[in-house]
């Protein structure tokens, strides 16, 4: 044979067996897999085992895998702790074998399976798997090493294994049933009924609308604490499994129970607990079973008590009842006054009585005092005075949050220093302090944006100051200011202020909006007058009058807006200011020595 030929043959030999390696090593067991199901006593695989069937002291039981999840299917159908299940199985499966007695061997001995414990075996395991069902027994403790021998069923073969292979196997199934007692996530829980001794407690979550209490009050429940009702809900776990079979229920005072506590999920799906009485055996203990199942338990009494839970401290305090930031919409009613405001890229703007820009810091103010406005006792069946006063309420707040309406309607001060509010159609009114609101609220102008005007100077085209003896004027010409009268001169200085005045002026308070007379503020007939016209038409463009003194300035108006204001005594020399003055004036200061 040639040379390359052999090379050829060889190297195609050694293809085809790397081929025939790898194909047994990845679609079979690998050798170091098939080594290790030779060295241990069941030589099978847990992953592959679907059930696995248990007897011991008498007592059978069996699990059976499907999707991955293990249940007890005998005696009864209940859940198991898969983790614990799937733990045993791999344990026992890798339980490593010692001396192996071949039938031939034990009968060469003069002895059979009998003298090996296996007439009356103390345990037995069964598992099933794709290839069959496989059936183990197991005897006597071996004299040395401790060590116990196993038999598969059908097969003389003796085995010696650990034995702690024994104590793998339960004695009781409830040792590896699911304790957990409810088994839908916590934050899947939309409805809670619990009846009880101390009364029906209804909680229901509508979709992003937070907790409500249905029963037995119809309101707002606290978010947290009803979270921290349903942690402690989840937090329990079944004690001892009692019976599993139909029973008396009246033994454990289950027929008619103390408690029943149904949670409604958002897939619709319900759980009840029924709660008994407790456990004489163990008297911090009560005996509970599930609605629809036979089975009986027993759960911490601690954990019962919980239930008696006091229906206020699941109730909202919080009269806002939402974050202050959420609102976009506010109405105030005060008698024949209304307020309307309204947040649009997060700046509030007064829309009634007219349409303002308002300051911030009193819109703040007026959120924060809703939202630190707590209920400190709750009036659940008020009296003839209690709905009369309600009925006068002299307040009505109005807010939306998420274009959901909400109304707080609010008394007035109480005999006993509280005011009364009833929040949108409850029943139930919440006393709470008085300075849920101040009169400043009813006043439009608390709200309204301290910056009276804001002119850019370059747009100012001509400026005139009228008083009752005199009426200067100075007009933009060639981008500077030239008085009208070719008798004056423009003062500079004065008119430079005046520019950056008008640029932002600022009142430092309101006084009156709509005042029925203008008398009291000396503007029926204003003192001064200051007008400026645009540059971007031929009409009057913004006209400050000036009235009377005031603590700290002057009276002063828009003209054409009935809001009636106070300038810094600062602001109106700057306004007042001659922006012209006479040249022969100029021309005698000019010649004097």
């Amino acid at each position: 044979m040639k040379p390359k030929l052999t090379n050829g043959m060889l190297l195609i030999g050694a293809v085809l067996l790397g081929a025939f390696i790898w194909f047994f090593e990845h679609e079979g067991e690998t050798s170091q897999q098939k080594q290790q199901r030779i060295r241990t006593v069941f030589a099978i695989y847990p992953e592959s085992i679907h059930s696995i069937q248990m007897e011991r002291s008498g007592v059978e039981f069996e699990c059976t895998k499907a999707s991955g999840i293990w249940r007890l299917t005998r005696p009864v159908d209940a859940p198991v702790n898969t983790g614990l299940v799937e733990k045993m199985i791999a344990t026992m499966t890798r339980a490593e074998r010692g001396e192996l007695l071949s039938a031939d061997t034990v009968r060469e001995r003069g002895l059979s399976p009998a003298d090996y414990g296996f007439d009356e075996p103390r345990a037995r395991i069964t598992f099933q798997n794709s290839h069959g069902t496989f059936t183990w027994l197991i005897g006597r403790d071996a004299p040395l090493g401790k060590m116990l021998y196993v038999m598969a069923e059908g097969d003389g073969t003796i085995i010696a294994a650990p034995s702690t292979l024994l104590h793998l196997i339960p004695e009781d199934p409830s040792w590896i049933r699911d304790h957990t007692l409810f088994h839908n996530k916590a934050t899947a829980v939309r409805g809670i009924d619990l009846r009880r001794p101390g009364g029906f407690l209804q909680l229901r979550h509508p979709e992003q609308n937070g907790w409500i209490m249905q029963q037995p009050h119809k309101g707002r429940a606290d978010i947290r604490s009803v979270h921290a009702l349903i942690e402690k809900i989840y937090s329990v776990r079944i004690g001892k499994f009692i019976i599993d079979e139909k029973v008396d229920l009246t033994v454990y005072g289950l027929e008619e129970p103390a408690f029943e506590l149904t949670l409604f999920t958002q897939d619709e799906q319900t759980q009840t607990l029924r709660i008994g009485k407790s456990n004489p055996d163990q008297p911090d203990t009560y005996y509970a079973k599930w609605a629809d199942r036979d089975s009986v338990f027993t759960i911490p009494g601690e954990w019962v008590k919980l239930l008696e839970i006091k229906k206020d401290q699941l109730r909202n305090r919080n009269i806002l009842g939402i974050p202050a930031d959420h609102i976009t919409r506010l109405q105030i009613i005060r008698g024949e006054t209304q307020i309307d405001l309204i947040q649009s890229n997060e700046t509030w703007q007064i829309t009634r009585p007219a349409r303002w820009d308002t300051e911030p810091f009193p819109v703040k103010m007026l959120l924060q005092t809703l939202a630190e406005a707590t209920v400190l006792n709750f009036v659940d069946d008020p009296s003839t005075d209690q709905l009369q006063l309600m009925t006068d309420a002299p307040w009505t707040i109005r807010f939306t949050e998420n274009n959901r309406p909400h109304t707080l309607r609010i008394s007035s001060i109480n005999a006993n220093g509280l005011r009364l509010v009833q929040r949108d159609e409850e029943t139930s009114f919440y006393a709470t302090l008085p300075h849920i609101v101040d009169e400043g609220f009813s006043d439009p102008l608390f709200f309204r944006s301290r910056t009276l005007l804001q002119i850019n100077p370059i747009q100012i085209e001509k400026i005139t100051q009228q008083t009752e003896g005199s009426n200067l004027c100075v007009q933009r010409v060639e981008n500077r200011f030239k008085p009208a009268d070719r008798t004056q001169q423009t003062e500079a200085g004065a008119v430079s202020e005046l520019l950056t005045a008008l640029a932002d002026l600022h009142t430092t308070d309101y006084i009156a909006f709509n005042p029925d007379s203008l008398d009291p503020y000396g503007l029926s007939t204003p003192s001064f007058r200051l007008m400026v016209t645009h540059n971007s038409s031929n009409t009057l463009g913004r006209v400050i009058l000036l009235g009377g003194t005031a603590e700290g300035g002057r009276f002063a108006m828009l003209q054409g807006q009935n809001i009636v204001f106070i300038l810094p005594e600062k602001t109106v020399q700057t306004l007042t200011r001659k922006v012209t003055t006479p040249l022969e004036k100029q021309t005698e200061e000019l010649e004097r020595p």
